[in-house]
């Protein structure tokens, strides 16, 4: 929440118009679940809270911090191009130590023509220009160590640009690079018409397949067509793949999110058809021969090899989004921690939640604990896809949901701007920058709102940028900006800001660390 306009001191937002009942009975009856459920309802896991002791478990780091997601081209802006920057993130790494976080999660930085902002990589192994270069990184990489905060970066492994030197070799057939994705030649009619080898469906909306006039051949893609799925079955793209990630981890990345995994094969028999035209894209079988098949796990297992080459502990995370909990089993033990990323609000009534937020979150949280020996809790509750907790569900629950989130056990991961209770944009009536609005021509597929730029003070551009530029979204479309931003929470007692340090602060303490995972019941 942020500051009423003209006031000394912030409203306590959730307490307004008669909900502050039900806000304390959604978190009473939540920290009542994660006891109680997990103790009494799941033997095979505990929360364990000696009020004095040492844990007796040696916690690793990722596991004593929160994590905090930054969207580099909306975080802050170094050069005054409208654009965040590599060095706008190094010019901002004390305030993370001020916030009480100890990791940075960057989404993507890598070269990229920008059709999907990063998600469709050129060059694995380079800085876009937009951001930087790589003396930037480097100075990022040493500067936020020598401040005790770890570097987590994003890894695109499910598909590259097609603007890639890898796929410009593949659709010309070159002998390396020949297999490096997914081709067929599909079927041709008798009126000489080229058909696509099935009916699958990009999750970006229509066909998962597009045609090649240089290679004469269909390409498959889950996501853009200018996305072109890698060939995981070919033993070079995996070799490729682990030497990008030696490439960072040499450079002193802590760790890696992976990007998209459940994508990562398709079923090898390509006339089993999906049920095409589905609306829900948590539909089991709209992408039952396309996603979350069984080779995946041997693949992240390699890259857990790959990590464990290296001093210390390297983190590894994927996005597992609308996978059973069955699944998520698999990646805790191929060595990655699946996001939990059902407690990313919801609208209540909306599909798999209860009429009540309790009711929904409590269900949520259950099924989150519900963890083998000592495999640990992850869980988010934004992200750069969905729409901002204020927005989502009402700003009278922002703080709220940020006290759950930090008191549960386990590793929370914070969304930029939701520590202060920050709402999106509206960008209602502007053309849309989301690509995933652009080609499905439909602006309410747009995450322009959450990606929106983050507010620092109540300067022009919200401190975002210097000077009167203009950023890449605009501020205004946000009009509370001038109260909720940085500098003015950080002034206030009560504020979202000011709540949420306080949160961080509790988890440093030992008595609240020793909350773990444990493996049987006492």
């Amino acid at each position: 929440m942020g500051l009423e306009e003209g006031s000394t001191k912030k409203h306590t937002g959730f307490c307004e118009s008669g909900k502050c009942s039900v806000v304390i009975f959604v978190l009473v009856a939540i920290g009542i679940a994660v006891v109680a459920c997990v103790t009494f309802l799941f033997p095979a896991v505990r929360t364990t809270v000696p009020p004095t002791e040492t844990p007796t478990t040696t916690l690793t780091w990722w596991q004593t911090t929160i994590i905090y997601q930054v969207y580099p081209r909306s975080f802050r802006d170094s050069n005054g191009d409208g654009v965040g920057d590599l060095k706008g993130v190094i010019e901002k790494l004390s305030y993370f130590n001020d916030l009480g976080v100890g990791a940075v999660w960057l989404s993507p930085f890598f070269t990229s023509p920008m059709r999907d902002f990063g998600y469709d990589v050129s060059n694995y192994t380079e800085v876009d220009k937009i951001f930087g270069n790589m003396a930037d990184f480097d100075e990022l990489i040493r500067t936020a160590h020598e401040k005790d905060i770890k570097i987590i970066i994003d890894f695109v492994p499910n598909h590259t640009s097609n603007e890639s030197t890898w796929f410009k070799d593949s659709r010309n057939s070159m002998d390396q690079y020949k297999d490096f994705y997914i081709w067929n030649a599909g079927k041709t009619l008798p009126n000489g018409t080229h058909v696509a080898p099935n009916k699958w469906i990009s999750v970006f909306e229509g066909s998962s397949w597009t045609w090649d006039d240089v290679r004469k051949e269909y390409y498959y893609h889950a996501f853009l067509d200018s996305q072109p799925d890698l060939n995981y079955r070919n033993p070079a793209v995996r070799a490729a793949m682990k030497d990008v990630l030696r490439f960072w981890l040499n450079k002193g990345v802590d760790g890696f999110r992976i990007d998209a995994i459940p994508h990562l094969f398709e079923h090898v028999d390509l006339s089993l058809e999906e049920r095409p035209g589905m609306s829900d894209a948590f539909d089991p079988d709209r992408y039952k021969y396309t996603k979350n098949q069984p080779e995946i796990f041997d693949v992240v297992r390699e890259w857990r090899e790959v990590l464990n080459q290296y001093e210390g502990e390297r983190f590894l995370v994927a996005e597992t989004v609308g996978i059973p909990q069955e699944e998520r089993q698999k990646y805790y033990e191929a060595g990655s921690v699946p996001f939990f990323f059902d407690l990313i609000p919801v609208a209540r009534g909306s599909r798999g939640c209860p009429n009540t937020l309790a009711q929904c979150y409590l269900t949520r949280i259950i099924d989150g604990m519900n963890l083998k020996g000592a495999q640990w809790p992850n869980f988010v509750i934004g992200n750069h896809d969905n729409r901002r907790i204020a927005d989502r569900i009402g700003q009278e629950y922002a703080d709220a949901m940020n006290m759950m989130l930090l008191t549960l056990p386990g590793t929370p991961t914070s969304y930029y701007g939701e520590e202060l209770g920050m709402r999106g944009g509206n960008y209602t009536g502007f053309q849309p920058k989301d690509p995933f609005a652009i080609t499905s021509n439909n602006p309410n597929n747009s995450r322009d709102s959450e990606r929106n730029p983050m507010q620092w003070s109540n300067t022009v551009n919200a401190g975002f940028m210097d000077g009167t530029g203009e950023p890449w979204l605009k501020i205004t479309a946000n009009t509370e900006y001038p109260r909720v931003n940085v500098e003015e929470e950080g002034k206030v007692n009560g504020s979202s800001l000011q709540l949420y340090k306080e949160l961080a602060q509790l988890r440093a303490r030992p008595g609240f660390r020793s909350t773990h995972i444990g493996t049987s019941c006492g």
